[in-house]
């Protein structure tokens, strides 16, 4: 299977029709047809349904779209890199966990623009868990993520924190309180990060928990970011907890936002990189980061030590 045969089966299934797609692609539909016909045998699936003229993509073959699709803007993302880094031109790669898109986070992306145009950034939104594989086949050079957790050759670095809130539907009984007590607010239904799809966020919620002698709540839903978060506290499922600047980000006419109190600890957003020496281009970017969070520079950066 070549690159060019996931172009032509992208194509189609787009246009849904072979002589369409034969346009779009400057290919004959016979040949067309043919070649898709020779992926589905190489597969050993059939990835369209073909019925009196129509085309429709089998369950099989809309999965397998988005993994094509993925599969050929890594390729381009790979080829346009190798293009810059000939040209003097460097990237970094970033990727995103927990859906996070904090104030911050922009201003850090701002700052690399200013102060560094020629290093272009490319960014990639992920799963916590994600992160790491990224790491380890060099498919990114940075993560960003709450997940604090420990890992043998990842360094994870705390570069700014901020407080934890509490998202209430309007008419709320615990909007009598001007800072919630989380004991009050576990004995609400919750929605809470989902394990795997938002691991950050759960793992977050659950150091909380520990720190503050709690045990599990009742938990209404287990959403996957701050988005689906927000709608169904708005539509009273439950109540939801957040960073305060991804909250506000996502404000809501029917939901209200609530500091806990102060017994309850700061969040951090970690950089988290691997064990190997880094790039000078990432090293800046790391170094940034500790400027925007007001973080000192670590006095032993052996894993951040340049390369060369």
């Amino acid at each position: 299977m070549r690159l060019r045969h996931l172009r032509y089966f992208i194509t189609v299934a787009e246009e849904l029709s072979f002589s369409r797609a034969s346009a779009r692609l400057h290919v004959e539909p016979s040949p067309l047809s043919r070649a898709i016909r020779d992926m589905e045998e190489d597969l050993g699936i059939s990835l369209l349904h073909r019925s009196r003229g129509k085309l429709r993509l089998t369950w099989a073959g809309e999965v397998f779209c988005k993994d094509a699709r993925r599969l050929l803007a890594l390729f381009d993302d790979a080829r346009n890199y190798a293009k810059r880094t000939a040209a003097g031109g460097r990237r970094i790669r970033i990727g995103i966990a927990d859906s996070l898109a904090q104030p911050r986070l922009t201003r850090l992306l701002a700052m690399c623009r200013e102060q560094e145009p020629l290093t272009s950034i490319g960014i990639t939104e992920m799963m916590a868990g994600e992160l790491l594989g990224g790491l380890n086949r060099d498919l990114i050079d940075v993560g960003i993520t709450v997940d604090g957790e420990e890992v043998e050759g990842i360094v994870r670095e705390p570069v700014w924190s901020e407080r934890l809130v509490v998202v209430l539907p309007r008419q709320h009984p615990l909007l009598s309180y001007d800072k919630l007590p989380l004991e009050e607010v576990l004995r609400h239904p919750l929605i809470v990060c989902h394990p795997e799809k938002c691991a950050g966020g759960y793992k977050l919620f659950r150091q909380m928990l520990k720190e503050s002698g709690q045990t599990l709540p009742t938990v209404a839903e287990y959403i996957s970011g701050h988005e689906p978060m927000m709608l169904l506290v708005a539509a009273g499922y439950g109540l939801g907890f957040g960073l305060e600047s991804q909250a506000a980000l996502y404000a809501h006419h029917d939901i209200v936002i609530r500091p806990l109190t102060e017994e309850v600890l700061s969040a951090s957003t970690y950089i988290v990189t691997n064990d190997l020496p880094h790039s000078p281009e990432l090293q800046r970017f790391i170094e940034r980061a500790r400027q925007i969070g007001g973080k000192p520079r670590p006095k032993d950066d052996g894993a951040a030590k340049p390369a060369g």
